[in-house]
């Protein structure tokens, strides 16, 4: 009965702080637990959390923390469902589009402003991904990939094209009617006659008949309605979003 109650009043100040510390003589919250040497780490360091093989069913407190062996992920209890712990990771150099208007997160707006206007770490991070004194200006532009002609950071193209005579159908426009027809040639000529005091004017013309061969010529109404050409839109049915690319803080 004695070890007992000595063992019951040596606990009681332990938990009667208010904060306790594992490494460390000054907690600084409800459990505050430090590496002896963070420079050198051993094996030992950190803090290991439960381990399971297949997630609670029943009972659990909101906030629980576990590690599922078949998954190797970490998960929350939310108060009704685990939820898994993944930590997304990005690279400097990363680009995304979102609904997002400015720059968020390490995330900065492609809308071709000065390199200047950024921090000095992202400023340093935009000289080594290639980035001149402008941030790109993704306005009205598609991504693609670069090539021969294509190299990285540049721009180019057009939403709009115009179609030139080579590149027209090759095809050569001809009349509906064909065979012999009659032209009529020359001008009517007038003669003056003066028989008994009366005067007569007699009117001739001339008309000669041409071969289905004849040479001669057809006049054709203007293909696009003789106004002036316009260019063709090119531009495909979009959804605007916003470009970022990661430049960190």
């Amino acid at each position: 009965m004695k070890k007992k109650l000595l063992f019951i009043f040596i606990l009681i100040p332990f938990f009667a702080k208010a904060q306790v510390g594992i490494g460390t003589t000054t907690p600084q919250a409800t459990l505050d637990v430090r590496e002896v040497n963070p420079a050198s780490p051993t094996v030992q360091a950190g803090i290991a959390i439960p381990q399971v093989s297949v997630l609670p069913s029943s009972g659990n407190r909101a906030g629980q923390l576990i590690y599922l062996t078949t998954t190797n992920l970490f998960y929350c209890y939310s108060g009704s469902t685990w939820n898994a712990l993944s930590a997304q990771v990005f690279t400097l150099g990363d680009v995304k589009y979102g609904f997002q208007a400015a720059d968020h997160n390490g995330w900065i707006l492609l809308n071709g402003r000065l390199k200047s206007t950024l921090t000095a770490s992202q400023q340093t991070a935009a000289t080594a991904l290639g980035i001149g004194a402008n941030l790109p200006n993704i306005s009205d532009k598609n991504i693609v990939g670069v090539s021969g002609t294509k190299t990285l950071n540049t721009t180019g193209g057009s939403a709009t094209a115009t179609i030139s005579q080579n590149q027209l159908p090759n095809v050569t426009l001809t009349t509906s009617t064909d065979g012999a027809h009659t032209h009529q040639a020359g001008t009517p000529t007038a003669v003056l006659l003066n028989i008994l005091g009366q005067t007569f004017f007699a009117t001739s013309s001339n008309t000669i008949n041409t071969s289905s061969a004849g040479a001669h010529s057809h006049t054709t109404s203007s293909i696009n309605g003789n106004v002036a050409q316009q260019p063709v839109t090119i531009q495909n049915p979009y959804l605007a979003l916003n470009g970022f690319v990661y430049l960190g803080s």
